[in-house]
């Protein structure tokens, strides 16, 4: 049973909901999940923009909600099964919405979210974040100026350090003068034996043995930054290095083998080939922008092989209608395609893309037009299995299962025509179908395998989406022409004219010059090397993420990123022989 809370005023309810403290991820779960829920199925009655204002109750803000209407609080932060909201949806008080009652897994969402306390974005947010409010247009220089993420990247001198703490590299420069600012000192070393478990599970993610410590002891002995510098490299070339960060990469690609990874049981039985893939562009070094431009381009820019690396999208969730009418063909197409978004503006870019699904993002400089801009590229292409053998095998494969399937439609119409009394019963019409299944069982038992295959994207048309409205793709608004992003891409962004448009939005994204995908990336793996990023909130750079801690830092390794042709084992190494790194945690 619930123990009831009490709460029964909109002052009570106010109350309680100040004791919740929302989380970056809380956030992104309203934005992506709730606010599209609300938005869709609520505002038309109960939000600031509402013709008339039914129960005089608002959904359009935390508080409005919590403060509720005529019948009292419209939702108690943390106690679903006491708030009006969910008995409502659930059809137990009232029947909300009025046209048709949410689906479980959206009531789910509901609960979910009124569990967590209600989690809203704050009210109080950075003044340029004010500037979004519908029809106020975007000052884009001021963003692209004044938010430190939509700032190119720099290559700042690395400070002048004070004290005599132990220097190894530029990293060291500029941790231990911010150290020095807030009166920290440094940690003394690790040993040498620390030192070579936390290389090998940093690197590999396996143990070393007691006699590879000892080696690295000894070599210690006799020079430590060579030990040191000579382990990095003997790990660094070793096939479990792309295993060890690959399974990073794929956290980002949402990856799953393909038996119900994402609650739909799709067969992805070749998904392991985007995962090889990976592991081998790792241990490779393939520079970082050539590894993102495959992932969104391959089957444009390369061959065969380079194809597999769609995977990053094409082994997602593709949703399908549970009913085949067209409200849930709609539905099903919005939120794949907002995993399509959702994966490329976290992932890769830092921003919160699928916040701009239903209406302007609330907090940073992405126009509503800018999301279905890029959801156009998408909805272009389409999922493919790409051949990975030459053509003759495919058309033998294929001419084969196309005998079989004219012998299975040839047998299956002449038992109907039997069932029907269509045709005779007689013995030379049975023998002839006796004779059909004869032959269609052979040619099953001397089939070739299906060949070997990747799942992909490949282009399936250049057309132009539109807005839809409410996150409502029955309900188009103005035309939203393929393109970057503005705030990247400037006022006057080109538009991509070539079949979907992935080739064009792939170059953009490893595009040198972008500011995010690379500080992103850096960043990443900064947090996997430490535990901690020095922007705390990976996939969000913008308004409501937080600020890097090392700002120059994470910029001046940026710079060294890109200038070393995107070498990822190079940022490894840059990192790993800085003092900071090599640190003792004990202090």
């Amino acid at each position: 049973p619930v123990e009831p809370s009490g709460v029964k005023t909109p002052e009570a309810a106010a109350k309680l909901a100040m004791t919740f403290k929302a989380t970056p991820e809380h956030i992104e779960f309203f934005e992506n999940r709730v606010r599209p829920l609300l938005a869709e199925h609520c505002y038309e009655c109960h939000s600031g923009k509402s013709e008339k204002l039914q129960g005089d109750l608002r959904l359009d803000g935390r508080l409005l909600a919590v403060r509720g209407g005529e019948t009292g609080p419209g939702l108690i932060p943390g106690k679903p099964h006491e708030s009006l909201l969910i008995e409502s949806v659930k059809w137990q008080s009232y029947e909300m919405p009025p046209k048709g009652k949410l689906k479980p897994t959206e009531i789910e969402t509901l609960e979910k979210w009124i569990e967590l306390g209600a989690p809203w974005p704050d009210e109080d947010v950075p003044a340029l974040a004010a500037k979004n409010a519908p029809g106020a247009g975007y000052d884009w220089t001021k963003w692209r100026t004044e938010h430190w993420a939509f700032q190119a990247v720099s290559k700042p001198t690395p400070p002048h350090v004070t004290n005599d703490a132990r220097i190894y590299n530029a990293v060291d420069r500029f941790v231990v003068a911010r150290a020095e600012q807030a009166g920290l000192k440094q940690s003394p070393a690790a040993s040498p034996r620390i030192l070579a478990r936390r290389l090998y599970y940093d690197l590999i993610g396996l143990p070393p043995t007691p006699e590879q410590v000892e080696q690295f002891v000894d070599a210690c002995e006799q020079d430590r930054a060579a030990a040191v510098s000579g382990l990095i490299d003997q790990l660094l070339d070793s096939p479990q290095y792309g295993e060890r960060w690959g399974r990073y990469w794929l956290d980002v690609a949402r990856y799953s083998d393909g038996y119900g990874g994402f609650l739909d049981n799709a067969a992805y039985t070749s998904a392991w080939r985007y995962r090889d893939w990976v592991v081998t562009a790792l241990n490779q070094d393939l520079p970082f922008d050539e590894f993102v431009r495959l992932q969104i381009a391959g089957d444009l820019v390369g061959d065969r092989q380079d194809a597999i690396a769609t995977g990053f999208f094409a082994l997602g969730p593709s949703y399908n209608s549970d009913g085949g009418d067209p409200d849930s063909v709609a539905q099903a197409k919005a939120e794949t395609l907002s995993d399509r978004l959702d994966t490329l503006g976290r992932g890769l870019l830092g921003l919160t893309l699928a916040c701009a699904r239903c209406h302007e993002h609330k907090f940073d400089p992405l126009p509503q037009q800018d999301y279905y801009s890029l959801a156009g590229v998408f909805n272009n292409s389409t999922l493919h299995e790409q051949p990975l053998v030459d053509d003759a095998i495919v058309k033998t494969y294929n001419e084969r299962q196309q005998a079989i399937r004219d012998f299975d439609k040839r047998i299956k119409d002449r038992e109907k025509q039997f069932r029907d009394n269509k045709a005779s019963t007689n013995a030379d019409n049975k023998k002839e179908l006796d004779q059909w299944k004869s032959e269609v069982a052979e040619l099953r038992k001397t089939a070739p395998a299906k060949y070997d295959f990747a799942h992909t994207l490949r282009d399936s048309g250049n057309g132009t989406m539109k807005i839809a409205i409410r996150g409502n793709l029955r309900k188009p608004g103005e035309p939203a022409p393929r393109r970057f992003l503005r705030i990247l891409a400037g006022d006057d962004a080109a538009l991509f004219a070539a079949g979907s448009g992935r080739r064009e939005l792939a170059q953009a994204i490893a595009d040198s010059a972008n500011p995010l995908t690379s500080r992103v990336f850096v960043n990443r793996v900064w947090m996997h090397h430490f535990g901690k990023a020095l922007v705390r909130t990976p996939s969000n750079f913008g308004a409501l993420g937080e600020k890097p801690t090392h700002p120059e830092l994470l910029d001046w390794l940026t710079a060294s990123f890109i200038e070393s042709d995107h070498s990822i084992k190079t940022l490894h190494r840059t990192i790993l022989m800085s003092a900071t790194w090599q640190m003792s945690s004990l202090f």
